[in-house]
C-alpha cells in the first residue's frame, strides 16, 4: 500500500473505533429473541475508501452492516433515501442497497440508530438453496421522519418510524421499503391565555403541553421473523386537557390540576407480528392524533 493511503487507512481506523464505542455506550445493549434474531445499536464510523462508498455511517460493531441517510445531490433537495452497505466476506467493496422513505414536504429524515439482524434462514419468505445466498444475513433498518407546525404562541412537532427489510433471495436482493410505520415522537405546546381573565382562570398555566414517545424492542419468545414489542407513553399538562377541546370552556384550573399526567388511552403496548409482507399489531392502535400530529 502506498504510504499516503496507508496513513489514511490508519487515521480512519483511529477515528472510527472511539466514535463507535462512544455511540454504543450511550444507548441500550443489543436484544436477542428465542429465534436468534438480534436487535443491535449502531455506532458512527467514518468510512474512507477510494474504491467504494465514503462518509460518516452508522455501523454494527463487526462492521458488516452500515447505514446512513443518503446525501442529496443538490442544495435544497430533501433526503428521502437510506443507503445500506453490506460487507460480504471475501469481497472487497461492500454491496450497496437503497431504501425509499416516505418524506412529505417540509419534513426531515434521520436514521433510526438500530438494526435488526435476522437469524440465519429467516426473512427471505422463499426457499434459498444457493449456499452463498442462504449464508447472507437479512436485516431490518429504519428511518425517522419528523414534521412540525408553528402556532401563535406555540408549536408542535411529530415523527414516524418506517422500517424496511433487506432480504437475500435465490439469485437476487430485494428491498421492501415499508414493512412497518408507527408514530414515534410528538411534542406540542398550545397557547391557552389571551387575557388577564384567562391567566386567572388557568392559574398562570398559559400553555397546554403534550408529549408522546415510543420505543421498539424484540419480544423474547419468537419463531422465524421477530415479534416487535411497541410501547408508547403519552403525557399532558395540565391534567385533563385535550387538543380537541376548548380548555377555556372548562371551569378554572385548581392547584391539583397543575401537573403532568399520563394519558391512559395513548399509553399502550402492542405486539407486531409479520404476515403477508408487513408487521401487523395484535390490536388496532388507538387514535392519538392529539399527540402524534403537529
Amino acid at each position: 500500500m502506498p504510504p499516503v493511503l496507508a496513513r489514511t487507512a490508519v487515521c480512519v481506523a483511529l477515528l472510527a473505533t472511539p466514535m463507535l464505542a462512544l455511540a454504543q455506550g450511550s444507548i441500550l445493549q443489543q436484544q436477542r429473541d428465542a429465534a436468534g434474531n438480534v436487535m443491535e445499536p449502531l455506532g458512527q464510523v467514518l468510512i474512507a475508501d477510494e474504491a467504494g462508498p465514503a462518509g460518516l455511517y452508522d455501523c454494527t460493531r463487526d462492521g458488516n452492516w452500515c447505514v446512513r441517510v443518503q446525501p442529496v445531490a443538490e442544495d435544497g433537495d430533501r433526503p428521502t433515501v437510506l443507503e445500506v452497505l453490506e460487507k460480504v466476506p471475501g469481497q472487497g467493496t461492500p454491496h450497496t442497497y437503497h431504501v425509499s422513505i416516505d418524506v412529505p414536504p417540509e419534513s426531515d429524515l434521520k436514521l433510526w440508530p438500530w438494526i435488526v439482524r435476522l437469524a440465519p434462514g429467516v426473512g427471505s419468505d422463499a426457499p434459498v438453496t444457493d449456499p452463498q445466498q442462504r449464508a447472507r444475513q437479512n436485516v431490518l433498518v429504519g428511518g425517522i421522519v419528523t414534521f412540525s407546525a408553528m402556532y401563535s404562541g406555540g408549536g408542535a412537532d411529530a415523527s414516524t418510524l418506517q422500517l424496511a427489510r433487506v432480504r437475500h433471495l435465490q439469485d437476487d436482493i430485494q428491498v421492501d421499503d415499508d414493512v412497518l410505520t408507527v408514530p414515534w415522537l410528538g411534542n406540542a405546546m398550545i397557547r391557552a391565555c389571551f387575557s388577564e381573565q384567562d391567566i386567572k382562570q388557568r392559574a398562570g398555566a398559559c400553555h397546554d403541553e403534550y408529549g408522546f414517545s415510543a420505543k421498539l424492542g424484540l419480544e423474547t419468545a419468537a419463531e422465524g421473523m421477530p415479534v416487535l414489542r411497541y410501547q408508547t407513553v403519552a403525557t399532558r399538562f395540565p391534567a385533563g386537557v385535550s387538543r380537541f377541546e376548548d380548555s377555556l370552556a372548562k371551569g378554572p384550573l385548581k392547584k391539583k390540576d397543575l401537573r403532568s399526567e399520563q394519558d391512559p388511552a395513548c399509553t399502550y403496548t402492542r405486539l407486531f407480528r409479520f404476515a403477508e409482507g408487513m408487521f401487523h399489531p395484535d390490536q388496532a392502535l388507538p387514535d392519538c392524533a392529539g399527540y402524534t400530529e403537529p
